[in-house]
């Protein structure tokens, strides 16, 4: 009798809360367990620095991650770039419909949460204030909470007056939440999160999920629950020079992985 294979281990950047995060990629378990013919494991990790730990301890044979978290695993570890979720994330900053900001101006002097401070999402968003002339600390005071729940709930409560958040951090946001919520700014778009395969899983093996990643659409019950729940659209092989496009970020990225969560 041929043994059973070992389990893939999925692991998922925890960019929104662990319940929702293991909701939303269930189908793609499933998905990929029927297409690889073996059992799928889903993992995440508190925050994002025990995360890129994990990644470099080789503990995911394929994850999840932000691509300029991508690039640190391929330049440190030779994780290999399997395909990228598409569209692109697009960066809002968010308020409460209760205390509306009549402008970008009007942060200042107050307070700015984040869930995530070294996303994509709020590198570029910090970058876009100083542009409109809002130094951090100088200008305004940042707040940072655990997840995108507990942003939009110190929203509600008062406790900061805007938040920078990507366009699936806010959808996840539960619904009681999100519509006590409205968008200040839709200020700009990054690269979508992308796929990645250990270099120690067999070659055939990271084959077989491009092949099965890049199938995967709304056709499907499955790819239909998946990409409703996430706000997705598909998954694309990388396009030629968007990894070593976040290069420029590699060494503030590091340093932004080693402040405490």
């Amino acid at each position: 009798m041929a043994q059973a294979q070992p389990s893939l281990e999925l692991g998922l950047l925890p960019n929104v809360g662990a319940r929702t995060l293991v909701a939303q990629y269930r189908p793609m378990r499933e998905y990929l367990e029927h297409s690889l013919g073996r059992s799928v494991q889903l993992s995440t990790a508190p925050h994002w620095s025990a995360f890129h730990q994990r990644v470099l301890a080789y503990e995911y044979d394929l994850m999840v991650t932000a691509i300029h978290l991508a690039r640190l695993a391929q330049l440190d570890r030779d994780y290999q770039p399997l395909v990228q979720m598409m569209p692109d994330i697009e960066c809002l900053l968010v308020c409460a419909a209760a205390r509306p900001l009549g402008s970008v101006a009007d942060l200042r002097g107050r307070t700015l949460v984040l869930s995530n401070p070294q996303s994509l999402v709020a590198v570029r968003g910090l970058h876009w204030l100083a542009e409109q002339g809002l130094q951090q600390e100088r200008d305004f005071r940042l707040s940072r909470r655990r997840t995108d729940d507990s942003a939009a709930t110190a929203l509600v409560r008062g406790d900061a007056v805007a938040a920078l958040v990507s366009s699936g951090e806010f959808l996840a946001t539960p619904e009681p939440l999100r519509m006590q919520l409205q968008v200040v700014s839709r200020f700009a778009r990054v690269p979508g999160f992308v796929v990645m395969a250990s270099p120690r899983l067999q070659t055939q093996t990271a084959q077989a999920a491009r092949t099965a990643l890049l199938a995967f659409d709304g056709r499907s019950a499955l790819g239909q629950s998946f990409f409703r729940q996430t706000g997705l659209q598909g998954m694309r092989v990388l396009p030629d020079g968007q990894m070593e496009a976040m290069d420029p970020l590699v060494a503030s990225t590091r340093a932004l992985l080693q402040e405490a969560p």
